[in-house]
């Protein structure tokens, strides 16, 4: 049965929610309040509320169902009144406005409550109030998004379907017994085309976990690489209900069974390097777990803890100089100067934090340039936006994002010249300093594989082994491309430059990034020919309860310290800072001191 949305004898709903949507449309545009005579299941009655206005609208049930079709039987009199006399309108409720901003606040999620006030104001001629509007987002998210409860009742089906539709991906959705019902405790996503893609990728992975702002709170654990390009690659990621030991444990274990099935190479002692800014659990999690990778702390994260005890602006450019240093006299000489700015801040920076984690004179391994944690928080930062939705709503964010970043690199370097074997920026990388650098040096062979560089402009020397692919400047070392020096002797082989150029960074590597797709949780859907009934995964919920109960969000926990208003870098605690109500010493309440308080204790 079609329906008609138009308010008029013989216009029928499929329910009266849509009835009582198309009153309150066409009373705000035709300038006119009703009140509600009568309503209930089966009939719905209102009354225009203007001084001498005879209007009555009369609809009923035409349905035996409970919410059965609504239609409109009568429309008695028309309106005599002078309309609504002042700049709002009682049918213009929170739910309402909801209603007609939704399709708004899909395409632009930044759309604010000042932006709906103008709005309203601009299409209906109607002014609400700051927290009307407010509360009409709230309810259009909702509308969008769904619940938070909701969202984790919902989450035992859609792991299956993801895991149905991504095989061999790692999904995994851990609860605890409660109360008879399962209370949410972590949720572990990695899909199959990323754990593959990722072993085409730089072998450096950053690790970050950052609060949710929803209302059930939690940390988002996330796992994040680079690719060929310099770009984000999203590995792995889970919610967790609270940062700790346990918490890292569980996910740097899950994160080391994706790697060990897709990315074995990885393993290899030396070869996967973890950059962190050494958070709770973090430390022992990737020793423990990966003892023969070495782990790199954030620089910037170690600068601002020794700002918070030494202040001194030099100290950061000494620490770099000291972090950067290839030579052992290069790196003596930053400390000292650290040394005498503060003697203290040199013997808190070894005493917290071993050379061999952050200078790259002796960490062990390769960090390809990466010194701070950015490529984890760079994540965080481009999904900003999915941490203030609910649990389900966000994982599907982030799984759109990821799709989109997918599909948009796979256009790059599409269209290559066939000489051009390694991605674009690393080609762009070598002409320069083939043009630039290489042919400038002075070049002595001592084999066909170790030459020594001249540098006539800084009279340095270098030496170059081909066969190691490593030069003593490390530039070749801490990026994957020939330095200046390397293409010096490259050239004088009369070979291309572009095959000492790490594997990572070859153009089959960087199309064997993207090469798989991640699918919908309902891309099986066109294929099914009867309806298949919901099958929840096996849980790990400690005790043996029926299937079916229900899965409870998790315990709200709340952030230490006072709410911020806006979200600051790098966890550095800035001026912009919520106000904090005064509460009333009696009750408990803000608004009034305890001399006027009047509540019963």
């Amino acid at each position: 049965m079609e329906t008609d949305l138009r308010v008029e004898v013989g216009a029928m709903f499929p329910n009266k929610k849509q009835l009582k949507a198309a009153c309150q449309t066409l009373a705000t545009r035709e300038n006119f309040e009703y009140t509600v005579a009568k309503s209930d299941k089966s009939r719905m009655i209102i009354k225009c509320v203007g001084e001498g206005c005879s209007w009555r609208l009369y609809a009923s049930n035409i349905g035996s169902a409970k919410e059965g079709y609504f239609e409109i039987k009568t429309i008695t009199g028309e309106h005599k009144c002078f309309g609504v006399q002042h700049l709002g309108h009682r049918q213009a409720s929170a739910r309402f406005i909801a209603d007609q901003i939704q399709k708004k606040l899909r395409d632009q999620p930044k759309y604010c409550a000042k932006d709906i006030q103008n709005d309203i104001r601009r299409e209906y001629g109607i002014s609400i109030r700051y927290l009307q509007a407010n509360r009409a987002k709230e309810a259009a998210l909702e509308a969008i998004n769904g619940t938070d409860e909701d969202s984790y009742n919902a989450l035992p089906k859609y792991c299956d379907d993801l895991s149905r539709n991504n095989p061999d991906s790692t999904i995994l959705l851990e609860c605890t017994s409660e109360a008879g019902n399962r209370r949410f405790q972590r949720m572990f996503v990695c899909y199959a085309a990323s754990a593959v893609g990722f072993g085409y990728c730089l072998p450096v992975l950053g690790l970050d976990g950052t609060h949710l702002k929803t209302k059930y709170r939690g940390i988002l654990l996330a796992a994040t690489g680079t690719d060929a390009n310099g770009s984000l690659f999203p590995l792995a990621s889970a919610v967790v209900d609270a940062e700790n030991d346990n918490n890292w444990f569980w996910f740097i274990q899950l994160l080391h069974g994706v790697i060990e099935q897709h990315a074995p190479q990885f393993l290899v002692p030396q070869t996967l390097t973890f950059v962190s800014d050494r958070q709770k659990g973090l430390l022992e999690g990737v020793a423990n777990v990966f003892p023969d990778s070495p782990h790199g702390y954030c620089l910037r994260h170690l600068y601002e803890n020794m700002w918070k005890n030494f202040k001194h602006p030099k100290l950061k450019t000494f620490l770099w100089q000291a972090a950067r240093a290839i030579t052992e006299k290069e790196f003596n000489e930053a400390l000292a100067e650290i040394k005498r700015i503060s003697p203290a801040a040199l013997e808190w920076l070894l005493a917290h934090a071993h050379p061999r984690y952050w200078a790259e004179l002796y960490f062990p391994g390769r960090r390809y340039g990466h010194t701070t944690s950015n490529i984890a928080e760079s994540l965080n930062a481009a999904i900003l936006e999915a941490r203030e939705k609910p649990i389900l709503a966000m994982f599907e964010h982030m799984r759109h994002h990821t799709m989109g970043w997918f599909t948009e690199r796979r256009q790059i370097d599409s269209n290559v010249p066939a000489t051009q074997i390694v991605v674009s920026s690393a080609v762009k990388k070598i002409q320069e300093l083939t043009a630039w650098q290489a042919r400038r040096y002075r070049i002595v062979s001592a084999s066909d594989q170790e030459f020594e560089i001249f540098s006539l402009e800084s009279s340095d020397t270098y030496i170059v082994k081909l066969e190691y692919m490593t030069c003593t400047c490390f530039q070749w070392q801490s990026t994957g491309i020939p330095c200046s020096h390397a293409i010096a002797a490259i050239l004088m082989r009369k070979e291309n430059p572009q095959t000492y150029v790490q594997a990572f960074l070859s153009l089959d590597a960087y199309r064997n990034t993207y090469a798989k797709a991640i699918h919908s949780p309902n891309a099986d859907q066109a294929d099914r020919t009867t309806n298949t009934p919901i099958v929840y995964i096996q849980m790990e919920d400690n005790g043996g309860h029926n299937k079916e109960d229900r899965i409870v969000p998790p315990h709200a926990r709340r952030q230490p310290g006072r709410p911020k208003v806006r979200r600051n870098k790098s966890g550095v605690e800035g001026p912009f800072v919520a106000k904090r109500a005064k509460k009333c010493s009696r009750c408990g309440r803000s608004g009034h001191a305890v001399t006027t308080c009047d509540a019963t204790i």
